[in-house]
């Protein structure tokens, strides 16, 4: 799976770009921000999702990890492909989404062509609660919701992950050091 690309734009289309690197062109669609501000002959980095059906192959790129984070969340939900979760991300910024969501602002979502009121209701409730802005997008509830899959309730992962220091990083590192204290 191709997951990061440095490249140069050779070329420039609607909502994506041709990138040549190591002498294969690949054609990555991006968030039109991100379109707009490079310039043909430009080497740009992007974290790619790869989208593999039967009759195509598409890549979608994005400046920055949390994007692609962000737009994993958001393939994750029932009704969300790929492209809407790429049009949400060019539509706005990260962070305006983010904070509509976590409002429940279902007028900035259904300003996004192709988002309708059950679309937009849905990201809602699904991703409400999950999504804190800066570096790590869905926080400590991940590590609550892994612990009660694993058989815990979610007032033991909850107290569990309450007593994980601030030098752990790492969602992995977190359920280790959740499962430790649940173990005392």
């Amino acid at each position: 799976m191709i997951s990061y690309l440095k490249g140069k734009i050779i070329y420039k289309g609607d909502h994506f770009a041709i990138l040549e690197t190591g002498g294969v062109g690949f054609k990555v669609f991006l968030p039109e921000a991100y379109l707009l501000k490079s310039k043909t002959g430009e080497i740009i980095e992007v974290f790619t999702h790869e989208y593999v059906r039967e009759d195509s192959r598409d890549l979608y790129g994005f400046g920055t990890a949390e994007e692609l984070r962000f737009f994993w969340q958001l393939i994750d939900i029932s009704g969300v492909g790929p492209k809407m979760a790429h049009r949400l991300i060019s539509a706005y910024k990260l962070e305006k989404l983010e904070k509509a969501i976590s409002e429940g602002d279902l007028g900035i979502l259904g300003t996004i062509p192709g988002v309708g009121k059950k679309t937009a209701q849905k990201i809602i409730l699904e991703l409400k609660g999950k999504l804190v802005t800066g570096n790590s997008i869905s926080g400590d509830n991940e590590i609550v919701d892994a612990l009660v899959r694993l058989g815990y309730s979610k007032n033991e992962a909850q107290e569990a992950v309450g007593k994980i220091g601030e030098e752990v990083e790492g969602a992995e590192n977190k359920i280790k050091a959740a499962l430790k204290n649940l173990g005392k």
